[in-house]
């Protein structure tokens, strides 16, 4: 009997160390549909699991002291599999809104926490439970020899567990059936020796009760379908589902691996189309710039089978070409056979491996090569996001070749940022490379993004491209192009690097602004392009800084506003040079009458202290006019943004000059007549030195006297907000841009720091920037040009 019972705790303890395993393997599975595959994912669960087990150890070890009883031993481990059948009930009703809640980074902790700690801290009390009790029964042996021989066994089933989930239960199973199956096993292991142990028949009724419900409540849960779902079933590295359903009014048919997916899936097709050209998402028509790149494809290779649209397509289009398919996942093209109508091809091979272990191995050259690994925000394998792997691209085309890769992400530039990583990598391998916003380029929401890389040192010419061809993609892209050198300063913005790789912390930062509340101006977004101005440097008239900024608010206007104009004119500086100045005036709204918003965009000369107020203004404009694009409300007239240059006395060595400044504002103020005839602007506000952690925006004596209606309907707007920020005291009236504007008669006021407004430019420029502060000024800005407030 001893014997009998010794083997019986060693086989015990060897299923429960493999259910542990089998629970940490498949958990991660079972949290991936919802949070990806991801370093938090893993993590998360891993540290659930070690909790589980260290706490389980410490209260093991105390009841088996106190019970030491084989009835509490089994009747532990039947516990553990109740645990596990409830729990997973659980989930599967809770995870879905749960993962909305949370992001990707506390999400798997928390429901790790949720699911997996209380079945794995029962059978964590295994072994120590097992000591003890074969300590009682076989007395001779050691407590050092007991103890040893039971964490052998329970490690060994920890090491068939590990394998037996990855090598045999995910490919053959399914995750519902392994957790189903692992807590069957468990409650059995538990249940069967207790009716031996003499069990009273009410507790062993009892016990049978609570196991059917949980088992029946586990099968339930996974016995439910929705019509609509063609397949689904886990495969080795993801769950696959193919479903019927409508995509912009039309029926459509849908590949979706885990449901985190971005948009409807990471492949379709349309139910009422047999052209293969017909693609359903935008990103995939991109396989058609070979047309304008490198017209004579012969060989091509697409990374990322999903529903093989795009190699359908390539087949269709290229007669002569030879198209290549590398997945992971061995399934997929025996899933496109059945549901996408891909038809055998001698002109098409399917590859089962990973795309870029094929690339480093393959012979051939390609012509194109489509790269479509991003599957969803979630799910960015990031060995496929590196310097080395484009470059590993570059080597395998051939000369005049193109590779084109589909990324998602946001064109914000609030740091970190994965698609300014991105491209920064990307610029690294490809010098020739083009980048495209498959939605627009102006929008800060997430998007597709696609990333072009020419192995020639020819540049092509977009424009002219577009104008010749009839195809819509090729004629759009002038209008998707994204600006990189014009827009964005990306020294920031790390290479990402096969060694240094953080793509999860850089899609977590992603969803979290996609995720975030929206507002209608964002404070944070006018930070970050207060910050893209201090890293131009000095922005003083002559400077390098100076050009860049103009060329920036150029590049920013042109896909803003509905026109641009410029004011261009020279000065001369007392060091006998001339300089020239620009005035860029965006118009936004056909209605009339018409209001002006205006800043200037040069700093202080040469020596001068500058900061980050000094750059507020032009950030305030800039999240203003996304903000109209994005608005929903009908103007109440038409705006104007005028960005005025030489404002700051910073023209060679005039900083201490009266003659230097406000040259922008004078010069158009002169010359009103030349954009507005007659129809002078009813009204102007002027932002400078708005971004201070304690802003305080006064009101002005002159522009009360001279300029009450602008000043008391800004200030009206303003206080609605924050009536701290918005204050009705009133301060000195200061030199600046809006006295020009009142001079030429359009009434106006200075939105401006009260330290600016008293103590001058150069002591108050001093200070952090706060997102809040400009947030609150974008507001009663929005508020007083679109909603409902009115100049006066």
């Amino acid at each position: 009997m001893k014997s009998l019972t010794n083997v019986l705790l060693l086989f015990a303890v060897f299923l429960t160390g493999a259910s542990v395993l089998i629970i940490e393997v498949v958990g991660v599975r079972v949290l991936s549909p919802y949070y990806g595959n991801t370093i938090f994912t893993v993590s998360g669960v891993i540290t659930v699991i070690l909790i589980a087990l260290s706490c389980g150890y410490y209260v093991g070890g105390i009841l088996a002291d106190r019970y030491p009883s084989l009835r509490r031993f089994f009747g532990l481990i039947f516990a553990s599999g109740v645990a596990l059948l409830s729990l997973f009930t659980i989930g599967k009703m809770v995870l879905p809104g749960l993962s909305s809640k949370l992001s990707i980074v506390a999400g798997p902790l928390v429901s790790a926490l949720l699911l997996f700690l209380f079945p794995a801290l029962l059978l964590g009390m295994m072994c120590p439970y097992a000591v003890k009790l074969q300590s009682v029964y076989v007395p001779q042996k050691g407590i050092g020899s007991v103890a040893g021989g039971i964490f052998f066994w329970s490690t060994l089933g920890s090491i068939a567990g590990s394998l037996c989930a990855g090598f045999i239960l995910i490919p053959h199973l399914g995750i519902d059936r392994i957790f189903i199956a692992t807590g069957l096993v468990l409650s059995a292991l538990g249940l069967t020796p207790l009716f031996f142990l003499g069990i009273s028949k009410r507790r062993l009724g009892q016990s049978l009760l609570v196991w059917l419900l949980a088992l029946g409540a586990a099968s339930f849960t996974v016995g439910r379908t929705d019509r609509s779902v063609l397949y689904r079933k886990d495969a080795v590295y993801q769950q696959i589902a193919i479903y019927d359903g409508q995509y912009g009014g039309r029926p459509a048919r849908f590949f979706q691996q885990d449901e985190n997916s971005a948009g409807a899936g990471e492949g379709a097709m349309f139910l009422d189309s047999q052209d293969a050209t017909d693609l359903v998402y935008d990103y995939t028509r991109y396989y058609s710039l070979y047309k304008i790149f490198t017209p004579s494809v012969n060989n091509a290779l697409v990374i990322g089978g999903g529903a093989y649209s795009v190699p359908k397509a390539i087949l269709q289009e290229l007669p002569q070409a030879s198209v290549d398919v590398v997945d992971i996942e061995p399934s997929l093209f025996s899933l496109a056979q059945r549901y996408f109508n891909v038809r055998s091809d001698p002109r098409l091979h399917a590859y089962v491996e990973d795309g870029r272990r094929f690339l480093r191995t393959t012979p051939k050259q390609y012509d194109l090569i489509f790269s479509d690994v991003y599957y969803s925000f979630f799910s960015v394998p990031p060995q496929f996001a590196t310097r080395e792997f484009f470059e590993e691209a570059r080597q395998k085309l051939t000369p005049d070749g193109i590779f084109v890769a589909n990324v998602i992400g946001d064109l914000s530039r609030q740091q970190p940022s994965l698609i300014m990583s991105e491209i920064k990598t990307f610029r690294a391998a490809f010098p020739n490379s083009y980048f495209f916003a498959v939605a627009w380029p102006e929008k800060t929401d997430s998007q597709n993004v696609m990333l072009v890389g020419y192995n020639s040192a020819n540049r092509v010419d977009l424009d002219a491209a577009s104008a010749a061809s009839r195809d819509p993609l090729i004629r759009s892209l002038p209008a998707k192009l994204i600006d990189v050198d014009g827009r964005f300063e990306l020294s920031p913005y790390p290479v990402l690097t096969d060694d240094y790789s953080p793509i999860e912390f850089l899609t977590a930062q992603v969803l979290k602004r996609a995720f975030a509340e929206p507002q209608p101006v964002d404070g944070n977004e006018m930070l970050a392009d207060v910050d893209q101005q201090l890293r131009y440097g000095s922005r003083y008239v002559g400077a390098p800084g100076h050009d860049k900024v103009r060329g920036f608010l150029l590049s920013e206007m042109g896909l803003l506003a509905q026109n641009v104009q410029t004011q261009n004119w020279t000065e001369h500086g007392s060091d006998g040079k001339q300089y020239r100045l620009t005035n860029i005036i965006a118009h936004f709204f056909s209605n009339e009458p018409r209001v002006l918003i205006a800043t200037h965009y040069d700093s202080s000369a040469a020596g001068s202290t500058f900061g980050p107020n000094e750059a507020s203004g032009v950030a305030v404009l800039l999240e203003l006019a996304r903000a109209f694009g994005n608005s929903n409300l009908p103007p109440k007239f038409g705006v104007d943004m005028v960005f005025f240059d030489g404002a700051r006395a910073a023209i060679a060595d005039q900083a201490n000059s009266t003659d230097g400044e406000l040259l922008g504002s004078r010069y158009f103020a002169r010359h009103l007549d030349e954009i507005y005839g007659r129809s002078k602007p009813i009204s102007a506000i002027v932002v400078d030195d708005v971004c201070r952690t304690d802003l305080k925006n006064l009101k002005e004596q002159w522009p009360i006297r001279n300029s009450a209606g602008v000043m008391k309907s800004a200030w009206y707007a303003g206080a609605q907000l924050d009536p701290h920020i918005f204050q009705a005291s009133t301060a000195s009236e200061v030199q600046d841009d809006r006295m020009p504007l009142i001079q030429a008669g359009i009434p106006s006021a200075l939105l401006g720091d009260s330290n600016y407004l008293r103590r001058g430019p150069v002591r108050a420029r001093a200070g952090k920037c706060d997102a809040r502060s400009l947030q609150i000024v974008g507001q009663m800005l929005m508020a007083y040009t679109v909603s409902n407030g009115a100049p006066f």
